[in-house]
């Protein structure tokens, strides 16, 4: 079975959702480190990175992928499944992103 074949039940997420929903994510991340009374630098520190990788990612100037998600909730001491449902309510009350699956879980939208 091919890729399209398996994706067939799916709807296009509109290109400015991503950019939407990826920029509520960065804010959330940038929100809870505040919080948190934790400087970028402090941060940089525990994820043994430059404190301006912790400036890009917050700015939007570069990306992060899962795992280091992980590492920085991780080194916040932020529970990941609580953001990614936060994030995923928030997200989706601002309209950031829809997605609608044939199949309905009780674990959520994905």
């Amino acid at each position: 079975m091919g890729y399209q074949s398996q994706m067939g039940n799916y709807q296009a997420v509109p290109r400015l959702a991503h950019k939407e929903a990826y920029k509520l994510f960065r804010s959330m991340l940038t929100e809870h480190r505040r919080k948190k009374g934790v400087t970028q630098a402090a941060l940089a520190d525990l994820l043994g990175v430059p404190q301006s990788y912790v400036s890009k990612y917050e700015l939007g100037e570069r990306r992060i992928d899962l795992v280091e998600t992980l590492e920085i909730l991780r080194a916040l001491e932020i529970d990941a499944v609580v953001f990614v449902r936060t994030l995923i309510k928030a997200a989706e009350s601002q309209m950031a992103w829809t997605h609608t699956s044939p199949r309905k879980s009780a674990h959520g939208p994905c």
